[in-house]
């Protein structure tokens, strides 16, 4: 079928995303200006009108500046008003009633949304940009409230509080946190494990108002009036107008403009009488969408929502094979009881057939932006799927029913068995082997690849007879295959050292071009949960399940507290650590020192436990492309200061195409420490290294002069926090390493730093240059 308005709509879009590529979408409005021009802490007075507000924050649009340090003046200097095009959060501990549509004053700290710094980071201001909202007013006081205030809306949002009120009635808190995400649209109050559960296992997309919801409310209420005799616009109208309102209470979410969108575009060919495509509608809303907001190309949920769309509209025709009986054979089945059965049981293996191909076509087109924005995959979600979406409309159906009929609380227990059912089945498929496939953030090329390959299958099989389709089956699965494990080619080796940006700490990973992966540190004193939202990610993005071992220099917070976090949830994310090894110190110190260390790795996978060992000065080990030896502390090291026992590990990697180059790691080593490590480089001649990882995060006595004259490091990096509290890196230690001629470069202003020596020649990579 030829589809010119998809194709149109196709066309439309990729001019968005050229104009979001070549940074035009960027571009400010004549007459306002841009919050990505504030930076954090500026206090500013603003008003602005309310269009959203949940129990703590209030969101405001049409934001005016009158008073901010942000630009140097303010209005009142300037004569003019300050007009901002982005949206703004508020967060305030005020109880006042403040109603949507209304316009307020308010005086507060601006906070810009989070920008990531690291590799597989989760970028907040990318994620708020597709919503419009330039940051957060932090300890937010509200001056003044006026304006007429939007009476519908008002109405709907004390609506879906009564539903919300209701559902926490009717169910317990986690099982009534799900619902209020399932029917009201409401994720805030998740339970995170639950969360993190569904996530694993590929159903976290039942909690979206999608489609579903649109042939439960909409395509209800349409044919319900069609069969009472009512004509088609009025029938079309009141659906599509329930349906309005239903995604205004529900907050309009991505999927939902988008499944509302459509149902319109059904409803309107209804009325007209045309036939509805589903692509054709597809790529409407897809155009309408990016033309008015090109940074819904950037979103997770905008680009599953349709590419799952898609696949059920272009890719389970082509590959759902044709039933194998026709309808004279069914009637004839149906004579007698035999007969009955056995074309019941045919209904049922043909309905389960359906679904199989239907959840793998999903897959299959969502698979790269699935890879894209979370790195991994759960391989069994294609068939859990098939006991989990068969539920979702009697688990919809009796919980609309429940919150918004009095009295009939009790279809509340089909729900909570329904949820305890999707929990049961999640724990047995967490638990079998080989249960998530991670081969990392794949590249441009392969993405472009595997849609390639896809489109050639589906048009191909399009293009055959229904008997020829068997036939042609297993050449189809055959490259289809071939396109999935694409995903999992790595055709470059190479070393590859990451200094993550932590904040305040440090945390080094290193990858060997011969497949070994070592952690050095992982902590922060500025930065809460680095292991899970820092480590975690980068270890997901780079494709990495297995750590060789963790290297744990001394054991202050800011250098293990993110590894612990990853002990704690390495397990569950199929992350296996085989080794932890801490510094040599004093034995009648361990216990001090490093027992909170020891009994945390005794816990760890699971109660299985990782291995500890210690390392001392001379210890060495090698593997093909790299060796490491430890250079400090020396066996029964003692001091009661720990930064003194840091390891200091110098890394020596062997690369075919760029030789050999080093890096030295010496974690917090100072004073005496310092003064020892300096002993065991002059005995072990070392000199002239590649690259120094600063000790103590730059501060004021670290790294002296005389070790920078042996050691003359080409790159010297130094992890650190923005405006830490410490003053790091240190004015007197930034001099003594300019006057010793090594570049600098610092976490606190490049983000994550990477350095790999393929392709010949040493390459250090900013990520905030990327």
């Amino acid at each position: 079928m030829r589809r010119p308005l998809f194709a149109a709509a196709l066309f439309l879009v990729i001019i968005a995303a050229v104009r979001l590529k070549v940074g035009w979408a960027d571009n400010v409005r004549p007459g306002e200006v841009s919050s990505g021009k504030m930076t954090s802490r500026d206090t500013l007075l603003v008003t602005g009108q309310v269009y959203q507000k949940e129990d703590t924050s209030i969101y405001l649009k049409s934001i005016v500046i009158w008073e901010s340090n942000a630009f140097g003046l303010s209005s009142a200097d300037s004569g003019r008003e300050i007009h901002c095009q982005d949206n703004f959060i508020l967060e305030t501990q005020q109880t006042l009633t403040i109603l949507l549509g209304s316009t307020v004053a308010v005086r507060g700290v601006f906070y810009p949304c989070s920008e990531a710094t690291n590799p597989g980071e989760f970028d907040s201001a990318v994620y708020y940009r597709t919503l419009g909202i330039g940051g957060r007013l932090k300890k937010a006081e509200i001056l003044a409230v006026g304006g007429e205030c939007w009476q519908v809306r008002e109405g709907l949002y004390r609506l879906k509080q009564y539903f919300k009120e209701r559902l926490y009635r009717i169910f317990p808190e986690k099982e009534a946190a799900v619902m209020s995400a399932l029917l009201l649209g409401d994720k805030k109050d998740l339970d995170d494990e639950l969360k993190e559960l569904y996530k694993r296992n590929g159903i976290l997309h039942i909690l979206s108002i999608s489609s579903l919801h649109i042939t439960i409310i909409g395509m209800s209420v349409y044919r319900l009036f069609r069969k009472r005799g009512m004509p088609v616009w009025p029938a079309a109208a009141a659906g599509s107008v329930l349906l309005l309102l239903y995604g205004c209470m529900t907050g309009f979410s991505v999927s939902a403009c988008r499944a509302i969108g459509m149902y319109l575009i059904k409803m309107l060919a209804e009325v007209a009488g045309r036939t509805y495509d589903m692509l054709t509608a597809l790529g409407v809303m897809g155009a309408v969408m990016v033309i008015g907001n090109p940074y819904y190309l950037q979103n997770s949920g905008f680009l599953l929502s349709f590419t799952s769309v898609l696949g059920i509209g272009a890719v389970y025709p082509a590959l759902a094979p044709e039933s194998g009986r026709n309808k004279r054979e069914m009637r004839e089945d149906g004579e007698g009881f035999r007969g009955k059965a056995v074309s019941a049981l045919w209904s049922l293996s043909e309905n389960l057939r359906q679904s199989a191909f239907a959840s793998l076509s999903i897959t299959l087109t969502t698979l790269p932006v699935q890879l894209w924005f979370y790195y991994e995959i759960p391989v069994y979600s294609v068939f859990l799927n098939l006991f989990v979406i068969p539920l979702v409309k009697p688990l919809m159906t009796a919980g609309l029913a429940a919150m918004a009929v009095p009295g009939l609380g009790i279809l509340g227990m089909a729900d909570r068995c329904i949820l305890a059912l999707y929990e049961f089945l999640c724990g047995c498929f967490d638990r079998l082997p080989f249960h998530t496939w991670n081969p990392g953030c794949p590249k441009v090329w392969q993405i472009v690849v595997y849609y390639l390959l896809l489109s050639g299958v589906v048009i191909f099989r399009t293009s055959l007879k229904t008997g020829k389709r068997y036939v042609d089956g297993a050449a189809g699965a055959g490259i289809l295959s071939f396109a999935v494990l694409l995903f999992a080619m790595k055709p470059w080796s190479e070393n590859r050292v990451i200094f993550l940006d932590v904040g305040q700490g440090d945390c080094i990973l290193v990858h060997t071009a011969s497949g070994e992966n070592y952690l050095f540190d992982c902590g922060s004193s500025s930065r809460s949960n680095v292991g899970r939202y820092v480590l975690l990610p980068c270890l997901k993005y780079s494709g990495i399940r297995d750590i060789d071992a963790v290297f744990l220099s001394h054991p202050d917070a800011d250098h293990v507290n993110g590894a612990l976090e990853l002990f704690a949830i390495g397990g569950e994310n199929n992350i296996k650590i085989h080794q932890l090894l801490l510094p040599a110190v004093d034995e009648s110190l361990r216990e001090e020192q490093l027992g909170t260390l020891t009994k945390a790795a005794a816990a760890a996978e699971e109660g299985r436990g990782i291995p500890v060992g210690y390392l001392a000065a001379g210890d060495s080990w090698s593997c093909k492309s790299a060796d490491f030896v430890c250079l400090h502390p020396g066996a029964g090291f003692s001091s009661q200061d720990v930064n003194a026992g840091s390891e200091c590990i110098l890394v020596e990697f062997n690369s075919a195409s760029s030789g050999s180059w080093t890096l030295l790691l010496t974690g917090d080593v100072q004073e005496e420490g310092e003064e020892a490590f300096q002993e065991a480089l002059e005995a072990e001649d070392i000199r002239n290294i590649t690259v120094l990882k600063a000790a103590h995060h730059g501060s004021r006595n670290s790294t002296p002069a005389a070790l920078l004259e042996r050691l003359n490091p080409m790159l010297t990096v130094i992890s650190c926090g923005r405006n830490n509290r410490y003053g790091h890196p240190h004015a007197e230690l930034l001099e003594r390493l300019k006057v010793s001629g090594t570049d600098i470069l610092q976490t606190d202003r490049s983000g994550a730093i990477t350095i790999t020596d393929r392709g010949g020649e040493l390459k250090v990579m900013q990520f905030w240059e990327e």
